[in-house]
């Protein structure tokens, strides 16, 4: 048995992101100095999470219109499908405020003459977000928070349909942590590393987003019995070849065209992409321009910096260097000079993420941001159907969320609850299952790189889950494209993977328990993807997810699809939930 932590909130905080540090800050200033709030970190809460590299705008900003106005942008960009406007439209009509309070706190916004924030585009605002991280935390310290960095959360605890706390590892400690919270947010970031990066070998986690993001939000959701949502939607991102950086600084600061190796702005000429605004298209549609272009030959696709502002080509490396530095040492290395050669763009891996252009998540009621299993609360990438909050957004949500947690618990006087020690134990046994295989099959054999001859590494484990997801669920191998055969060969892939296969996953060390974690929460996740995918019988988000065998849209389904994980037989029962417009117009067009 291992030494055993336990600790006990008021509020207690699954993930020190960025909507876990404002959650903890707005629940100090709604709850007041008696309540204790606790953040439990895997990393160390400064420089953890998608924030760590830093990012040079806040995606989310009212500069113009009204909420309803940006709702509409929202649906727009995601082709026209479902959202939950209610959730988006609470946060737009606070978002403003939370830039202002982080503001405060010390992030340097760029302004023009006049005093008012620089805008990069309808909905962006600049910044020097170098140290964005750093001081997104500094809310979570002012807020006098209990902070338990590197402690990685295996598994909530639940009990009759409610969230009482969760178990996890030290990771440099290897102590059991056992924590007990009256209401529980979960933030614990989307989902990278399911399909087969680009890159291999020493540069495998070089991709776009955050690489140790192994969908434990979802997948701990989903165990639970969580009601889920939108799996079927994932974000294919089009970015930097080999560095993998973000594009957006390209397009909307720079006004860099995407063009064919034959220099054609194809987006400005195809009668499709024109119909969806051009350039302007929808992210997912922009994302098939690319296949497109490609899959007829006419690639390497490049982002045109020469047709560009010259005037912003210029500072283009001070924009990279405040959120993805490796593009500018790239092109140090490569002698390469992007006022005068264009630079080359490449589709990478598929990513789950709930905040950014994708939907993936947990079901919430309503606006409280709690999820079907009550106390238990969702914000930032964990939470479903209400994509493109991003940085500020997110930051919002926590605050909403907090709110809604704080009063919970002083409307219904919640109390932390009694945990069965045998279910204690059960989890204790789980949680360091892999390094007791490890030493339990030690005598059999170790290879000379360390791995048992009897024994799977999380490495070898998730290449081959990566292997099957590229292969049979739509990867960059198939360019995205997938049928309900080659789903039907990733489930049974898959299913074997986590029901036979995970009982020889060995870990050598605490550094190697985290990563079979990873491969136990990313298998999880696989089996969403797979079935909500085989559920959706249309190509809703083309680029993102094509199916050859509806590719047409199908007015059936014009709803969300959710689903829920019965324990009992393994199986991810997905049902229909009908979309409610809030904002009026056409989803296929922008308000303003």
């Amino acid at each position: 048995m291992a030494d055993r932590v336990y600790i006990d909130a008021d509020v207690l905080i699954l993930g020190g992101g960025t909507a876990g540090c404002l959650a903890a800050w707005e629940a100090r200033q709604v709850g007041g100095d008696d309540l204790k709030i606790v953040i439990v970190e895997k990393a160390f809460i400064r420089h953890s999470g998608s924030l760590s590299a830093g990012m040079n705008a806040l995606n989310m900003y009212i500069n113009q219109g009204t909420p309803e106005d940006y709702v509409s942008y929202v649906r727009y960009d995601i082709c026209g499908a479902p959202i939950r406007e209610d959730i988006v439209l609470s946060v737009a009509r606070e978002v403003n405020d939370t830039v202002s309070i982080l503001e405060a706190a010390g992030l340097p916004m760029k302004k023009k003459e006049d005093g008012r924030y620089l805008n990069r585009g309808k909905w962006n605002i600049e910044v020097n977000g170098s140290l964005l991280k750093p001081i997104t935390a500094s809310k979570a310290y002012e807020a006098k928070a209990e902070i338990y960095n590197r402690v990685y959360i295996t598994e909530l605890i639940i009990k009759d349909n409610v969230c009482v706390g969760a178990v996890g590892f030290g990771v440099r400690d290897g102590k059991f942590y056992i924590c007990r919270g009256k209401v529980t947010l979960l933030c614990t970031g989307g989902a990278a590393g399911l399909w087969r990066p680009n890159n291999r070998r020493d540069a495998h986690h070089r991709i776009w987003y955050f690489p140790f993001n192994c969908g434990s939000s979802y997948a701990m959701c989903k165990r639970a019995g969580a009601e889920m949502t939108s799996f079927d939607m994932r974000l294919v991102p089009v970015r930097t070849k080999d560095t993998f950086s973000p594009t957006g600084t390209l397009a909307i600061g720079m006004g860099a065209p995407m063009v064919n190796a034959l220099g054609d702005s194809f987006m400005e000429k195809d009668p499709y992409y024109l119909s969806w605004g051009g350039h302007t298209a929808p992210t997912p549609i922009r994302m098939l321009a690319f296949q497109r272009e490609t899959l007829a030959h006419r690639s390497p696709i490049y982002m045109d910096t020469t047709r560009g502002d010259s005037a912003k080509v210029i500072g283009l490396k001070g924009q990279y260097l405040d959120m993805s530095p490796s593009i500018v040492l790239y092109w140090g290395c490569n002698d390469h000079d992007p006022s005068r050669e264009p630079i080359e763009l490449d589709g990478g891996d598929p990513h789950l993420v709930g905040a950014h252009a994708g939907m993936s998540g947990a079901w919430t009621r309503d606006i409280s941001r709690e999820t079907t299993v009550d106390r238990l609360y969702v914000s930032g990438d964990a939470l479903g159907a209400a994509p493109s909050r991003f940085i500020s957004g997110s930051w919002t949500c926590g605050r909403i969320a907090a709110r809604h947690m704080v009063k919970a618990l002083k409307d219904n006087s919640y109390q932390l609850l009694e945990i069965n020690p045998d279910t204690l134990d059960d989890m204790e046994n789980r949680t360091y299952g892999p390094m007791r295989r490890f030493e339990e099959k030690s005598p059999e054999g170790v290879w000379t790189d360390g791995t048992l001859s009897g024994g799977v590494s999380p490495k070898d484990m998730e290449s081959r889950m990566q292997k099957i997801m590229d292969e049979y669920c739509g990867g960059r191998t198939h360019w995205y494209f997938v049928n309900e055969t080659y789903l039907s060969i990733a489930r049974k892939h898959i299913k074997r993977m986590r029901n036979d296969q995970l009982q020889y996953l060995c870990a050598r060390d605490l550094h190697d328990l985290q990563l079979a974690w990873d491969v136990i929460n990313r298998l999880d996740v696989c089996q969403l993807v797979i079935e909500h995918i085989s559920f959706r019988k249309e190509t809703r988000f083309p680029g993102y997810v094509n199916r050859t065998d509806y590719p047409e849209t199908n007015p059936d389904y014009d709803c969300f699809i959710n689903s829920r994980w019965d324990a009992e037989t393994d199986e991810v029962k997905c049902f229909k939930v009908p979309y409610q417009q809030l904002v009026p117009g056409d989803r296929r067009k922008q308000s303003i």
